[in-house]
Parts: C-alpha cells; sequence; structure tokens
C-alpha cells in the first residue's frame, strides 16, 4: 500500500548528509536521537496500515474529552506523526479546529493538504517552535524507541507540558517494545530487543513509567491510564493478525542492528521473525498498549 502524496526527501542539507543506509532501509542521521526505526517509504506505509487497526482496537482516535473543543475549534499538534494519518483523520472529523504535525523525518505528505493542516519537520528534543501554552490538545503516538528515559523525564514531558494551553488535554499511546510469549523463539527475539534498547538507554515498557512522568511535572490535575493486551495472530481477529504484522514488519526493518547485537547472520534473524507468526498461531502471544491522558490545571 503506498500514499498518493508526495514525500520530500532532501539528501543534504548545510553540507551534513541527512540520512544513513542500513541494510537497504533509510534511517535519519541525527546526533541526538536515538531512534532506530527507518524513516523511508516502506516505514510510512506500515504505519498507515496500522492505523485502521489502532482505531478498532483502542475505540477511536482519542480518549481525552476534547470533543466539544475539537468541533468549536481548537488547537491541535501531534508530536512524532509519523506518515500523518491521524492529523488527517482528525482534520477531516473536526474542520474548524487547526491541527499540526511534527516529525524528525519527512514521511507525512507535502501536497493536497486540507487548509487546517501543516506539517513540520522538527526534533521534539530540541525547543519546538511555539509559544508556551499554545494547544489545547496535544496527540502523541508510539514513541518507545524514539527517546531514551532521560530524554522522556528531561526534554519530552516538560516540552509537552509547555506546550498544553491550561484546561487542555495531553494523550499519548505507547506499545511495549517487546511481545509477551510462551514461544522460545518470540523470547529470544523479545530479550535481544529488550537489551539493544537498554544498552540505548530506553525503557521498553515507557507507557507504565508516564503516568508518574506527568505526576512529577505537578501540573496536572487528572491522569488517566488504561493498558491493553493485544493478543497477536488468528487468535486476535483482524486487528491480531494486523499488530503481528505491525510489529514483525517492524522488527525486519531493523535487521542489520538488531542481528549484530544478537551476534548472528541477518539471515538468522530473517528467520527467526518468521518463526514468531508461526508462534503466535501456536501460544498465546501479546502485546501490551498504554493509553494515558492528562488534565492540564
Amino acid at each position: 500500500m503506498g500514499c498518493s502524496c508526495s514525500r520530500r526527501f532532501i539528501e543534504e542539507e548545510d553540507g551534513q548528509v541527512r540520512f544513513r543506509i542500513i541494510g537497504g532501509r533509510r534511517f535519519h542521521n541525527i546526533s541526538n536521537s536515538e531512534y532506530f526505526v527507518p524513516n523511508d517509504d516502506q516505514e510510512a506505509d506500515r504505519l498507515i496500515r496500522y492505523h485502521d487497526a489502532l482505531k478498532e482496537i483502542w475505540g477511536g482516535l482519542f480518549h481525552s474529552p476534547v470533543e466539544e473543543k475539537l468541533r468549536k475549534g481548537a488547537r491541535v499538534i501531534d508530536l512524532g506523526c509519523g506518515a500523518g494519518t491521524w492529523i488527517l483523520d482528525m482534520a477531516k472529523q473536526y474542520p474548524n479546529s487547526m491541527f499540526v504535525g511534527i516529525d524528525l523525518s519527512p514521511i507525512f505528505p507535502t501536497e493536497g493538504l486540507p487548509l487546517n493542516v501543516e506539517f513540520v519537520e522538527y526534533n521534539v528534543l530540541d525547543i519546538l517552535p511555539y509559544k508556551d501554552a499554545s494547544f489545547d490538545f496535544i496527540h502523541q503516538k508510539f514513541l518507545t524507541a524514539a527517546f531514551t528515559q532521560a530524554q522522556w523525564e528531561e526534554k519530552v514531558i516538560p516540552e509537552i507540558t509547555r506546550l498544553t494551553r491550561p484546561d487542555g488535554w495531553v494523550e499519548m499511546v505507547e506499545g511495549n517494545g517487546c511481545l509477551i510469549s510462551d514461544g522460545n523463539v518470540t523470547k529470544r527475539i523479545s530479550e535481544a530487543i529488550r537489551n539493544f534498547m537498554t544498552s540505548k538507554g530506553m525503557n521498553y515498557i515507557i507507557g507504565e513509567e508516564i503516568p508518574r512522568f506527568l505526576e512529577n511535572t505537578n501540573a496536572f490535575s487528572e491522569i488517566k491510564y488504561k493498558k491493553k493486551d493485544i493478543v497477536l495472530g488468528k487468535k486476535g481477529g483482524k486487528s491480531g493478525e494486523e499488530t503481528l504484522r505491525f510489529y514483525t514488519d517492524g522488527i525486519s526493518s531493523t535487521r542489520i542492528l538488531l542481528a549484530t547485537n544478537m551476534n548472528i547472520m541477518p539471515e538468522h534473524y530473517d528467520a527467526l521473525v518468521e518463526t514468531i507468526s508461526i508462534e503466535a498461531e501456536k501460544t498465546i502471544t501479546y502485546m501490551n498498549h498504554y493509553r494515558i491522558c492528562g488534565h492540564k490545571k
């Protein structure tokens, strides 16, 4: 599946090489970001495919009580917007609101955009180019592999807090970086991913920590937290099959990095990833999803 909208890819800027090619996939080349997932068209398509499954899993695009604000006209920002699908879906449903999508990599569409949509290429770890209290609703999704735990606590959460207006809401959806399963191969891959992320200072279950981070700001009067177990494969229905594909496609995209970390050949790693799907049909394999909402004082 491809996006009909064009995506801009500038190979060099100010004499700096912006991207790295690893195993035929394109990755960012930004020094202060540990994000280890590709930023090419193939990754954009993976994100687009999973959008509808995610809506089904959670029963909608958001859970925060912001419906009335959105209908009247609110300012909304999606941090780490990826291919921009959530922004475009929201903008269509709420034409009176203004939507901004921010991402490190320009895999979002750049042509034929609705008048109430703007996409900006920017690093969330830098101070974002917006004044304090600029947004009524801040949304963020699937950035477990983007930030170290220190960056979450010291940069991401403070920046989200700064940008949210009083009486505004923030909402974050994260997935467990590893699967939970009785399958031996699935366990082996999950352990390798945990070790890799830990070596980068990342927390693979950051979704369980975010409520505490928000509480520690003393800026939120109400924090809501929900955890979902997504059963993968046919046992989990269509959304379970899509989640399994989303996960295996994601870890396949980083095959060179993870195979090197496991000290095995990429071909061996590929065989292990294929076995995850086989094991999911024989055992109960699932992924944790987390949704956290916070109300700014």
